[in-house]
């Protein structure tokens, strides 16, 4: 190929022809365009919108013959069809209209004993065959082929202020369910683009979720990380954009620079992305000027999963402060709150938990101190049932001088814990060294997995100075794991799938479902040393949470679940991010279950205003509490009270726990 001398244009200059076909596709859709889309919606519903545009051609193509009936005389008018009503002017129009659109479609006819009315019959038949021949070959040769590509998911989408979900996975179905509360007032759409076909995504969504009443579901396949596929799937006009992690932190990051590529660095489009790698993260983040929401759904699993562990219930908890049902954390605007202190604000509000402030700069202080004062332009950051509850209930005075039983915990005398952990995958290192800087000293772990799925290099570097971990390996016999599990007296046990092993979610859950019953078999063996252990397991896939509670399980973590409803918040409020950042995140501050001696007396009526009061002399935010009488085995959730009115009696017994919000003990 000879060289014309022509400079090459690798930067700036005109638009390559790709480039200019993507600019064409975000441009606004024209009149015929959106027209277009409605008649492609239409016939991907089936025969019955075939049926709608046959009827439609046929009133159309009688239109002539009505006026030419109107305009022929009284007498060959008569000739050619009788009004057997007598009806005259509209309604002899409409008659006329009725007998010709009837004629068209072939059921009816015209009188043909006059040769002026034969001769109308027969070009109302030619009319009749042209129409029916050419609109049925039109139909079956063009329109099957458009069913069949709108069922492939092909072709564009004019929306605007939906959701846009890239990739798919057990996230979507959650994810969806939370959408659904979420447009209850508002009804909204939700798109989502995978390179699953269109068919099976549509099957899954109706086994999986079921009808949505607040939320149309459109599918499309196709590329989510193609800028020309999201360029005509109206992303410019989303409300926001959710990104899966499914095939890892570079198809995430892939799928999210093709977002940018098409709403640009400063769009105020919210963009919330799955990327279980804390460097693409951060990276993420700080590029894009916070644009890009990124959410380390794995580092959010094993955290959950750790305080799981050492505190009863805390997973049940953080579920209900993540999804739309219930309660949620919320802004609020209080004005009676204006130079009063945090701590007045904790006891002064009344159907509502106070667990923050969000200054006029944007700053985020979770549990502040309780001197700090609320400036004009400060806002509440709270726990309530809605917005319009975060009201100020009057003055709290007579809960100042309410103290706490115990004004520090005492760790020096705490037992350690002996884990026995069953099953391994990368997540399951995060909950070990989160165990182990956050665990009782002393405490130790013995990681039992199979030696086909895991490699001795997985397992290194899991040593803390708080907890010993020793591995054994087995070939997943079952007389080797009750043999593991009845060799010493372990107060927990965790179950982990062999998560991003060679096998899929789902046969990952099955391992996890059979080792739950092999475990609970042998807890329920006389003499069994696990007899009182606590069972904290995680089932990968929500689909399989009715199989899980079928086994006595303390705590269930649902990874699919918690990453979703974390996604499915902050695509709805993007400043959730940082109160979510340091209220999930390594240091700061916790979310923690403590007995509740340590606040109130036992066995002794009183308010949770006392027992709020009593967490804000120790600098901690009460923000519900556990009662044993009430729990559930097979239901974590039940005995649970996040968020209760202040006036709410309870009378505390032993194995009573408070929720609170604070720094660790």
């Amino acid at each position: 190929m000879t060289n014309t001398g022509m400079p090459r244009n690798y930067g700036g200059g005109s638009l390559g022809p790709d480039q200019k076909s993507l600019e064409e596709l975000k441009k606004p859709p024209t009149f015929m365009r959106k027209q277009r889309y409605l008649f492609d919606n239409t016939l991907a519903k089936g025969a019955k919108a075939m049926i709608g545009w046959l009827l439609a051609a046929a009133a159309i193509a009688s239109i002539p013959f009505t006026i030419a009936l109107q305009l022929i005389s009284q007498g060959t008018h008569d000739n050619i069809l009788s009004n057997e009503t007598g009806a005259k002017g509209v309604l002899r129009v409409l008659d006329d209209a009725w007998q010709s659109f009837y004629a068209v479609l072939g059921k009816g006819g015209f009188k043909t004993d006059t040769w002026d009315a034969r001769l109308f019959t027969i070009f109302v038949t030619i009319f009749s065959l042209v129409i029916a021949s050419t609109l049925f070959a039109f139909i079956t040769a063009t329109v099957n082929k458009r069913i069949a590509e709108l069922k492939k998911g092909k072709g564009p989408v004019y929306e605007s202020g939906h959701t846009t979900i890239l990739g798919w996975g057990p996230q979507i179905f959650p994810i969806l369910q939370q959408l659904e509360v979420a447009n209850a007032n508002k009804p909204s759409t939700a798109l989502i683009i995978s390179l699953v076909e269109r068919e099976k995504m549509d099957d899954e969504i109706k086994l999986r979720v079921g009808e949505l009443k607040n939320t149309k579901v459109i599918t499309r396949n196709g590329d989510p990380a193609s800028p020309r596929v999201l360029a005509q799937s109206s992303i410019n006009n989303a409300r926001s954009v959710i990104v899966l992690g499914n095939k890892g932190p570079s198809a995430a990051t892939t799928a999210v620079l093709s977002v940018l590529s098409n709403l640009g660095m400063t769009s105020k489009v919210s963009i919330v992305a799955d990327v279980n790698d804390a460097a693409t993260a951060e990276a993420l983040y700080k590029s894009t000027g916070g644009s890009v929401l990124a959410v380390r759904s794995e580092e959010l699993i094993a955290r959950v999963t750790a305080h799981a562990i050492r505190q009863p219930g805390l997973a049940a908890v953080y579920l209900d402060l993540l999804d739309f049902e219930g309660d949620e954390i919320y802004f609020a605007n209080v004005p009676a709150a204006i130079g009063k202190t945090f701590g007045d604000v904790i006891t002064g509000l009344g159907e509502s938990s106070a667990i923050g402030i969000r200054h006029s700069d944007g700053t985020v202080n979770i549990t502040p101190p309780v001197e700090t004062i609320i400036l004009d332009g400060d806002q509440i950051i709270a726990i309530a049932k809605d917005d319009d509850k975060i009201l100020w209930a009057g003055d709290s005075s007579d809960l100042s001088d309410i103290k706490a039983l115990s004004q520090v915990g005492d760790r020096s005398n705490a037992t350690p814990d002996k884990i026995l952990i069953i099953g391994w995958s990368p997540m399951a290192k995060q909950v070990v060294l989160e165990l182990g800087n956050f665990g009782v000293p002393g405490s130790t772990a013995l990681v039992f997995a199979q030696t086909s799925k895991v490699t001795a290099d997985e397992l290194k570097g899991l040593e803390t100075t708080n907890l010993t971990v020793t591995a054994k390996g087995t070939t997943g016999d079952i007389d080797e794991l009750i043999e593991v599990i009845n060799s010493q007296e372990f107060n927990h046990i965790v179950i982990f799938g062999y998560r991003g092993k060679t096998i899929t979610p789902a046969e990952s859950d099955a391992l996890t479902l059979l080792t739950m019953l092999e475990v609970n078999h042998v807890k329920n063996l006389p003499g069994s040393k696990v007899a009182k252990a606590r069972v904290i397991a995680e089932i990968q896939d929500s689909n399989n949470v009715e199989l899980a509670r079928v086994v006595v399980v303390d705590d269930l973590v649902v990874s699919d679940r918690l990453g979703s409803l974390m996604m499915a918040q902050l695509s709805e409020t993007p400043g959730l991010y940082h109160v979510f950042e340091e209220l999930f995140g390594p240091a700061g501050t916790f979310l923690s279950s403590k007995p509740i001696q340590s606040y109130v007396p036992l066995n002794v009526e009183t308010t949770f205003a006392t027992l709020v009061a009593a967490g804000r002399s120790r600098g901690e935010v009460v923000i519900g509490y556990r009662q044993p009488e009430a729990s559930d085995p097979t239901n974590p959730t039940v005995g649970i009270r996040v968020n209760p009115a202040k006036s709410t009696v309870l009378t505390p017994t032993e194995g009573t726990y408070a929720i609170v919000i604070g720094p660790l003990e």
